[in-house]
């Protein structure tokens, strides 16, 4: 029998969304198979990962009668890291740092933005109802884990390698029912070394660069959830 899977990182997504019903109909997608093929506890299967890396969607997953999108609100969920009182040299051994309120409502503004800004540019048909032609389409970075250490006085640090790690999540919910339709998650690891100076105004182009899985991860939903038979208009 397919085993069910709790999925840690699916769940703190889900708990940022209100509770839904679930019912649907539609196209078949392809799916993983055997007796340890993936189900959350929503009900949605996990895709082939030949097919799609790390996605589950209702086995009946239908798109195509989809005319618009309504883009909601997008959400961050940090990783809980204990603040500890730093000297330069005990920060030497420490990989992950707490992230103060400030710098947090300004990534989650950023991201916010950054989200609109990429859906805006392509040729989706918005909407800001809800109807049986309208996919709810939501986004959210989980687990944001940061490798920016605080300022502290007689520090060396001058540059920070692989600043940020996040999970981005991509959650398609039907306009009418709610109903919790597919779900995507993207492990994204910044790369590389920034400069302690420039770090956070290099943050936002990275920012960009998550708010474009979701555009991507929703195209290729729609191929896989029935585009090949008609193309909706939000895909166009």
């Amino acid at each position: 029998m397919r085993r069910k899977i709790p999925m840690t990182i699916v769940s703190v997504a889900a708990g940022l969304v209100l509770s839904w019903h679930m019912d649907g109909a539609g196209a078949q997608p392809r799916l993983a198979t055997g007796p340890d093929a993936e189900v959350t506890e929503e009900g949605l299967h996990r895709v082939d990962p030949s097919v799609m890396q790390a996605a589950w969607v209702r086995p009946d997953l239908d798109l195509s009668r989809y005319e618009r999108i309504l883009l909601v609100p997008t959400a961050i969920q940090f990783r809980d890291v204990e603040e500890h009182s730093h000297d330069a040299r005990s920060r030497l051994h420490e990989s992950e740092f707490p992230v103060d309120d400030e710098k947090k409502e300004w990534l989650r503004r950023v991201w916010r933005e950054a989200v609109d800004a990429t859906f805006a540019q392509q040729s989706y048909e918005r909407y800001d109802g809800v109807g049986s032609d309208v996919l709810v389409v939501q986004g959210f970075l989980v687990d944001v884990v940061s490798h920016i250490p605080t300022d502290i006085p007689g520090s060396q640090y001058t540059l920070i390698t692989d600043p940020w790690i996040v999970n981005v999540v991509l959650e398609l919910r039907d306009g009418t029912t709610g109903e919790l339709l597919a779900r995507t998650i993207d492990r994204r690891h910044a790369e590389g070394q920034m400069d302690i100076i420039t770090v956070w105004v290099l943050t936002e182009d990275l920012v960009e660069r998550w708010a474009e899985v979701l555009s991507d991860r929703l195209e290729q939903l729609a191929d896989l959830g029935g585009r090949g038979s008609r193309t909706p208009t939000w895909a166009r």
